[in-house]
């Protein structure tokens, strides 16, 4: 009874085992399952990608200057908005207190030396007006015009050194207007520290001064991409530091002059690029001065027959895609033009209402039977 049993079983088992094995091979000779698409009209823009750097749209960088004085006071902290103008930090230069010192004793001197040659002046008249009782007024004037003259000449190298020493004093006064470090923008204290050491004071700044909104983005352009690039286009920043943001600019300007490389220069090649600088739009809090980005520029913008990268496929640099014809794939090759996203625009091999493969499996060949889901 037993043996019937188990004998009962292996058969059923066997059974089951050729039915899907039946089965099995009824799925490999329909082939296998496909989705399609069709080409399609759409507006579409060729991107151009360079690297570019965040930076501020204004900023003030400030440096000590030992000849016009040493930091006495800083003024303002990090953080701290300021208005043009502002004073930021005042400075002492004892040099220059001295020789304000100085000018204000030449000053005195000067007009003291002009004071007394006026009344030698006013004493030769009155000698001359005595004199001319006695012997005649023509006289009078003949032997005393030698003094006259003498005075009259010490007089007005005196008056040139009043106007030296008043020009000194101008120039005194402007040094002096110096001392006093002022804000020659609107924004933000990114950096307020006194230098620790000399080198410090003369590689570093010791105040940093932005304005943080509108933040920009610089890049390099080669020769053949500045006659693509205009302002006023759009692009697209992506940070690799802040993955999965991206943010909308606008073409400000490209330069006319390029910047040359000296490193080509120096071994005998011109790296000619032309600077191009992006207004970054939205909210930028995020980004910060010095970030290296990405920034995607649209530049050939056209309407344009098109269908997803995933049918495309490429062998020998040769674009083709598998169009679906009486349940069988058909290779097809084709001329692509710009690709925009995850979009290519064909320009021959496919027409309006070809069934075109996405995703195809890696077997996929020319003339075998696939079933489009």
């Amino acid at each position: 009874m037993k043996k019937k049993i188990w004998i009962s079983i292996s058969v059923i088992l066997l059974i089951i085992m050729m039915i899907s094995v039946s089965v099995y091979r009824q799925v490999l000779a329909k082939g296998p399952s496909v989705k399609t698409t069709e080409i399609s009209q759409e507006e579409i823009s060729s991107l151009l990608m360079i690297p570019g750097t965040v930076k501020l749209p204004q900023e003030q960088l400030v440096y000590t200057t030992p000849d016009k004085g040493e930091i006495k006071k800083l003024l303002v902290k990090e953080g701290q908005t300021v208005k043009k103008g502002t004073v930021l930090a005042k400075l002492e230069n004892p040099q220059l207190e001295l020789e304000i010192e100085q000018n204000k004793l030449a000053v005195e001197s000067a007009n003291l030396k002009i004071n007394q040659i006026d009344k030698k002046l006013e004493q030769l008249e009155d000698k001359e007006k005595t004199l001319g009782e006695q012997v005649g007024k023509k006289e009078a004037k003949k032997q005393l015009s030698p003094e006259f003259e003498q005075l009259e000449m010490e007089k007005e190298l005196a008056n040139i050194e009043l106007k030296q020493t008043e020009l000194q004093k101008d120039l005194i006064s402007k040094r002096q207007d110096e001392l006093e470090i002022k804000s020659t923008i609107a924004g933000i204290v990114l950096t307020a520290k006194k230098p620790a050491t000399s080198l410090d004071a003369t590689n570093e700044p010791f105040i940093h001064i932005g304005k943080l909104a509108g933040m920009t983005a610089s890049g390099l352009l080669s020769e053949y991409d500045t006659l693509k690039v205009s302002k006023g286009q759009r692009v697209i920043i992506k940070s690799e530091a802040l993955p999965g943001k991206e943010w909308l600019g606008e073409i400000t300007k490209t330069s006319i002059l390029p910047e040359q490389n000296q490193a080509g220069l120096q071994n005998g090649t011109q790296a000619v690029q032309y600077p191009v600088r992006v207004k970054i739009s939205g909210d930028t809090k995020t980004l910060k001065p010095g970030f290296q980005v990405i920034m995607e520029i649209e530049t050939d913008k056209k309407t344009a027959m098109v269908l997803p990268l995933d049918a495309l496929f490429d062998e020998g640099n040769q674009p083709f895609v598998y169009l679906v014809k009486d349940g069988k794939a058909h290779k097809q090759n084709v001329k692509t033009g710009i690709t925009s996203g995850k979009k290519i625009e064909i320009l021959e091999g496919v027409t309006k209402g070809d069934k075109v493969i996405i995703n195809g499996p890696d077997k996929l060949k020319d003339g075998l039977e696939v079933i489009v889901k």
